[in-house]
């Protein structure tokens, strides 16, 4: 069991003793997703590793930001809320993202080291990227920077 898997047990066990419905949702919402990602991958329901448990929590976050915008368009504010508070919930277990001056010399020192000169070598360069910052910057923060340096 990852450490961020039995902190959740931890926290659902916590929310159910303080009467926390909604935290609770969503904290359970989550575990059913990670044990779904196991499945998917092979492995059984227990024991997810703590990469593919972050991996699920910025693909609940990015789903949920998503849903929380397209209410703010239609004006719908009090399902933005729980969006938004669900957003909360699950950023709590995330690690620290990078700083954009951080990103910048990651996204730097890649393009010198592949030896990357134009947009050509912008896939190699996102995938090396992506892999040094394990989860902790945004896809789409990291192309924007790559594409300027690339351009």
């Amino acid at each position: 069991m990852s450490t961020l898997e039995s902190q959740v047990k931890e926290d659902i066990k916590a929310a159910m003793k303080a009467g926390r419905k909604d935290e609770l949702a969503v904290l359970r919402m989550l575990m059913s997703d990670v044990k779904n990602a196991a499945i998917n991958a092979g492995g059984d329901r227990t024991g997810v590793d703590d990469e593919t448990f972050v991996q699920v929590l910025r693909k609940g976050v990015k789903t949920r930001t998503e849903s929380a915008d397209m209410y703010k368009e239609a004006g719908r504010q009090d399902l933005e809320e729980v969006e938004r508070f669900q957003i909360d919930v699950l950023r709590r277990y995330l690690p620290a993202e990078l700083s954009e001056a951080e990103l910048e010399v990651i996204v730097d020192t890649v393009i010198v080291e592949l030896g990357a000169k134009t947009k050509k070598d912008m896939g190699g360069g996102m995938k090396e990227v992506m892999a040094r910052t394990a989860g902790r910057c945004d896809g789409r923060k990291v192309s924007s920077i790559v594409g300027a340096r690339l351009a």
